[in-house]
């Protein structure tokens, strides 16, 4: 058992759901894992303050993304609690209990049948999805092909999503869409980006990155399923569970859960990612094996709900070939740096308001001085950027406003291009944590 492993067990193996020899698989990771050991500490005083305060918790699952959630939040800074609340729910955009004075107080409700039959099919599937020494799966995802792993786009049309993740052994992973790939093999961190040759290193294995969050905790099946057998016990939520016949005669069985965001109606990023998302989830249960098989997610934010991601296929437990791990890459890619540098003149662009970046952003692609240009950019001004956007003029630079989902700050602009194009969108814009410079995080 690894880390990922062990960690998927914690709760259960607290609330003694566990089988003996999955407990003593746990038992004897945590025996010489001091990180695990640490974490199994913390999720069993939080269970135990639980039932101290008189709660059936052996009739609800407290599972470990709540839990660790708020744990987190007990040692986060005052200034990030406000975001912690909102960002209560993963990366699909799963209900989880709310965060509460770093304490959660469960009421156990009357379930109706349809919630008892679907809490019943997602604990066999998560147990049936313990253990797994890999896991592959293809889908399709509403996004453009280059934007963001998480990024969800309803008017755009469907690209491929795939990712490999080797659990057993050392933890490995991958994820590909059409602009770009992210990569971990054991030992370092990879993105590139497909469509202009950029690539971006650290020197050091991650659970996940580059905003593949939402990617890996759908990969983590257990644990979704998990969080989602909490999801439908909170108000809110609708559940559906039904069963039906396959094509090849087989029997599956489908919970369909919709919930809400955390996220205000008027923020800016509402159903802009899944973690932003008012969703519909759709599991399709191969009822044998219990085996999740496929997925659907739908965006219901409009009249009727529209399908913006889904898994065609899970692979379990099948070998994946070690080059998935170690792709080729061009000779002359062009390597990112991480962070921003502190500049000699460093206080001037610190000084900045978002605005006063933006504008000066602008005002260097306008007089083509790529160099003023490059301090408020990650990535290497490249031939194709600098033919779009050299010598644009600036229309009008609105006012910044935020958004309980980001750290970051949005600058509505409109600038003519160029070519005569008209531009209008929001520049997101970040702070660096070493420089606390500006830099262009979006909207360009």
């Amino acid at each position: 058992m690894n880390c990922d492993q062990c960690r998927d067990s914690l709760v259960a193996c607290v609330e003694g759901a566990l089988a003996e020899g999955e407990v003593l698989l746990c038992r004897t990771h945590l025996e010489s894992c001091a990180e695990c050991r640490t974490e199994f500490a913390a999720v069993s005083r939080l269970h135990h303050r639980l039932d101290a305060r008189g709660r059936a918790v052996a009739s609800v699952s407290v599972v470990e993304p709540v839990m660790r959630r708020v744990l987190h939040d007990q040692t986060r800074p005052a200034s990030k609690q406000i975001r912690a609340r909102v960002f209560a729910r993963w990366g699909l955009g799963l209900g989880a209990a709310a965060a509460v004075a770093a304490v959660v107080l469960m009421i156990v409700l009357a379930i109706p049948a349809a919630k008892a039959n679907a809490a019943e099919m997602l604990a066999r599937g998560a147990r049936a999805a313990t253990n797994l020494s890999s896991i592959h799966i293809l889908g399709k995802l509403r996004t453009p092909p280059a934007d963001n792993f998480s990024a969800i786009a309803p008017d755009q049309d469907f690209v491929s999503v795939e990712l490999w993740k080797q659990l057993g052994g050392v933890p490995k992973w991958r994820i590909d869409k059409p602009g770009r790939m992210a990569v971990m093999n054991g030992q370092s961190t990879l993105l590139y980006f497909k469509t202009n040759n950029v690539g971006m290193k650290h020197e050091r294995p991650a659970r996940s990155a580059f905003d593949t969050e939402w990617l890996h905790e759908l990969a983590n099946v257990a644990r979704m399923l998990a969080s989602e057998r909490t999801a439908i016990r909170m108000p809110g939520s609708t559940v559906e569970f039904t069963q039906q016949t396959g094509a090849d005669g087989t029997k599956k069985s489908v919970v369909t859960i919709e919930s809400r965001s955390n996220l205000l109606a008027g923020d800016y990023l509402k159903n802009k990612f899944f973690s932003t998302a008012d969703t519909r989830r759709v599991y399709v249960f191969d009822t044998p094996s219990d085996r999740l098989e496929a997925m659907q997610i739908y965006l219901v934010a409009q009249a009727a709900p529209q399908l913006i991601f889904e898994v065609t296929q899970i692979d379990y437990d099948q070998a994946i070939d070690p080059a998935v791990f170690d792709p080729k890459l061009p000779e002359d890619v062009t390597w990112m740096q991480e962070g921003v540098p502190v500049l000699p003149d460093n206080e001037k662009y610190v000084a900045m308001t978002a605005e006063q970046a933006a504008r000066a952003l602008f005002e260097a692609f306008g007089r083509r001085d790529w160099e003023e240009a490059a301090k408020f950019w990650l990535m290497p001004l490249d031939d194709r950027i600098k033919g779009h956007l050299g010598g644009l003029e600036i229309v009008s630079i609105g006012q910044a406003f935020t958004s309980a989902f980001s750290t970051g700050s949005f600058v509505p602009y409109e600038v003519k291009l160029s070519n005569g194009e008209t531009r209008k969108h929001n520049l997101a814009l970040k702070r660096d944590r070493g420089s606390n410079r500006w830099y262009v995080d979006g909207g360009l």
